[in-house]
């Protein structure tokens, strides 16, 4: 079970997107500063959903160093190349933040299913939901402001 330590680092992770949101709303629509606020929480989660895959891909190794399940190591690499697509000139802002919100759903199931399988830690399931809930409210709360 995740030490209150472990939880308050955890909880950590959503202070870029606090901030970002702080200035979206806080800068004129038309002000460089709120396009870099749009911006870089994009980035922040293109870079947190690549760090949830590089974890599964570090777990999946943990568990089978010699003959890891192929599978998993390609789903875990799949998050990278999805914040990659969200973050490409051409991804509009609100599809961007549109397929993070989804990618971050999608791993969320697979973290609570490989919890509840004992292939990642039972409490995972529990502090990977509270902090995609989290992070699901703040992309909802930085959407208006992308209109």
């Amino acid at each position: 079970m995740p030490t209150r330590t472990f939880w308050l680092i955890s909880a950590s992770g959503l202070a870029p997107f606090l901030v970002c949101l702080a200035l979206a709303y806080g800068t004129p629509d038309v002000s460089a500063l709120h396009g870099a606020a749009i911006r870089t929480f994009l980035v922040y989660a293109a870079l947190t959903l690549s760090f949830l895959g590089g974890a599964r891909w570090g777990a999946e190794l943990a568990r089978s160093p010699d003959a890891p399940n192929l599978w998993r190591l390609v789903a875990a690499a799949t998050p990278s190349v999805v914040g990659l697509a969200a973050l490409l000139p051409q991804t509009p802002p609100t599809a961007a933040l549109g397929l993070l919100m989804l990618s971050g759903g999608i791993q969320l199931a697979w973290d609570v299913t490989a919890s509840r399988d004992g292939l990642l830690p039972l409490w995972n399931a529990r502090v990977r939901t509270v902090m995609t809930v989290a992070g699901t409210l703040c992309s909802l709360a930085l959407w208006p402001t992308m209109l």
